[in-house]
Order: structure tokens, then sequence, then C-alpha cells
């Protein structure tokens, strides 16, 4: 399997003991196939389209707020 969301890489290869429909068991104890800390996924190519939709997303919102940033710094010239 292939976890997103860890600290050392991108993508991380990890080899469960034990795999249901929501959870992942490694050496180390039972986690979340889906959570805020990370996401194990069957293949490499699930892996990579889920970081890709999540920095898509990251970057949308960036740019939406440098968006707003510019708008009230040019409304500051009405003052």
């Amino acid at each position: 399997m292939y976890k997103t969301g860890g600290w050392k890489e991108l993508i991380e290869v990890v080899e469960p003991t034990k795999v249901t429909e929501k959870s992942v068991w490694l050496s180390n104890g039972r986690s979340a196939k889906r959570s805020n800390y990370g996401n194990y996924w069957d293949t490499m190519e699930e892996a990579k389209e889920h970081l890709k939709e999540k920095y898509n997303r990251m970057i949308e919102s960036a740019e939406r707020k440098i968006e707003k940033a510019k708008a009230d710094l040019e409304a500051l010239n009405k003052y």
C-alpha cells in the first residue's frame, strides 16, 4: 500500500499486516485509511491523484486569498 500525509516523503510504501474497508494495521498499530494524519491507497496512481487534487485545492485557495488581498489593498485608496 501507499501512504500519503507522512512526514518523510510525499508517498511512502507501507506493508500492512491487515487491511479492512476502513482500517490499516501496521506493525505499530491500527490506522484509519482516511484521516487528517494520513491516507492509505492500494496503488501509486491513487496516491498521486489524491495529492494532485489536494495541492490543486491548496493553490486555488491561495490564489483566492491573493486576489482578496489585492482587492482590499486597492480598496484602501478610497480612504
